[in-house]
């Protein structure tokens, strides 16, 4: 059994792997990006510096956590006892899919007919994508119910390690939800059932299968953003972009882990006002509100396009941070993803259980893809979060009823 295995509960882990790996390729200059301020990579050395460091700090605790007696039966103890968990899943999954569906109709209203949609999901994927702002379906917040569902799903099989079948549902909820031409939305669901999985079941595995593990589900994911960027149009083409040379088919790897870089750099350069309001970092929050009368709409989340010299408009998780609130913010973000995410994540492990696992993986795939996309600011990211605290109020109170 692998003796650091505390480090894959711990969330600044995933940002100083993923973010120094990305950051390294983009100093080594492997694709042509335009030269950044000098003050970018202040920023991101920071964040490093401060990952590491909450590493560091966070985990001795962790591990300490982790070697208790009665840990690992808390976090194989089953979600709900009987047909309720059943039931639970079936709903989830039955609202997920009416939310694809929804959003399919509400698209297809907005285009004419489901045979423009059809169209233009199969030929000009990059075109549907673009309609985001211009559609306001909540068929794409029903969808996260399906990813509840699936969550729950593998935590049931890593604690009974049976009902496998159940695994064929999880498959039909991340092609569904490939509908989205969202290249994260795959990424998150595999990522995340993966960790809820082995975070259940870390016991079994030696350091070897670990790396073969961490290895095969890398190429996945490489393969998936290489797929899905093609069909949105940002695939390889002929043109040799890359300081070696590469071949294109190797090329959007390279760019995918480094654009983001490009992007943030343009952004510090130009320094735009900023009025120290969170509203792209809240954003799901500001949705709420703009709905109440209470606030403006909130800035897209999808960015303008900045070419640096190529296309690009994602900006690590810093973006939000830095166009809400200047360098306050960014200071206030890599505190949020490094030291505030480590003491919550060590407070769920004090009080473990399958919901806690799930809101564990969905913080910890925050950091793992924070140095391409923030997920603070994502809808699904807090509707995770919530229902899952939820349904753990919901069996805190039900073990309470037993006990009385």
């Amino acid at each position: 059994m692998y003796k650091h295995r505390q480090l894959f509960f711990l969330p600044s882990f995933y940002l100083l792997i993923t973010f120094s790996l990305a950051y390294v390729i983009y100093l080594l200059d492997v694709i042509k990006w335009e030269k950044p301020p000098l003050e970018l990579h202040y920023w991101c050395i920071i964040t490093i510096l401060t990952a590491l460091f909450s590493v560091a700090v966070h985990s001795p605790a962790y591990k300490v956590i982790i070697n208790e007696p009665g840990f690992k039966s808390k976090i194989k103890s089953p979600f709900i006892v009987g047909k309720i968990s059943f039931l639970i899943v079936l709903l989830g999954l039955a609202i997920g899919v009416l939310g694809i569906v929804k959003y399919i109709l509400d698209y297809s209203n907005f285009l004419g007919a489901f045979g423009i949609f059809y169209a233009v999901f199969t030929e000009d994927t990059g075109q549907l994508r673009s309609l985001a702002d211009n559609v306001d379906s909540v068929g794409t917040q029903l969808s996260y119910f399906s990813w509840l569902a699936a969550f729950i799903i593998t935590a049931e099989v890593a604690v009974e390690n049976r009902g496998k079948k159940w695994i064929f549902a999880i498959v039909g909820v991340v092609i569904l939800n490939s509908i989205f031409l969202d290249r994260t939305r795959p990424v998150w669901l595999i990522f995340t059932c993966a960790l809820i999985y082995f975070l259940i079941t870390y016991d079994r595995y030696s350091r070897k299968k670990i790396l073969y593990f961490i290895a095969g589900i890398s190429t996945f994911f490489i393969s998936i953003f290489i797929l899905i960027g093609s069909l949105l149009g940002k695939g390889a083409d002929d043109v040799s972009y890359t300081k070696f040379n590469l071949p294109p088919s190797i090329q959007p790897f390279f760019l995918y882990l480094t654009s983001s870089f490009a992007y943030l750099g343009r952004l510090i350069y130009v320094d735009a006002p900023c009025n120290y309001s969170p509203a792209r970092v809240t954003y799901p929050i500001q949705k709420v509100l703009v709905k109440l009368n209470l606030v403006d709409q909130p800035p897209s989340q999808i960015l303008d396009f900045f070419t640096v010299p190529l296309l690009t408009n994602v900006g690590t998780f810093l973006e939000p941070f830095f166009q809400d609130g200047g360098r306050l913010f960014l200071v206030l973000g890599i505190i949020l993803h490094t030291f505030i995410f480590d003491r919550v994540v060590l407070y769920l492990m004090k009080n473990i259980s399958q919901m806690a696992v799930i809101v564990i993986s969905t913080i910890c795939f925050i950091n793992f893809i924070a140095f391409f996309v923030p997920k603070i600011s994502s809808t699904a990211t807090w509707f995770v979060v919530l229902f899952a605290y939820l349904l753990a109020k919901y069996k805190s109170i039900q073990a309470k009823k037993q006990t009385s």
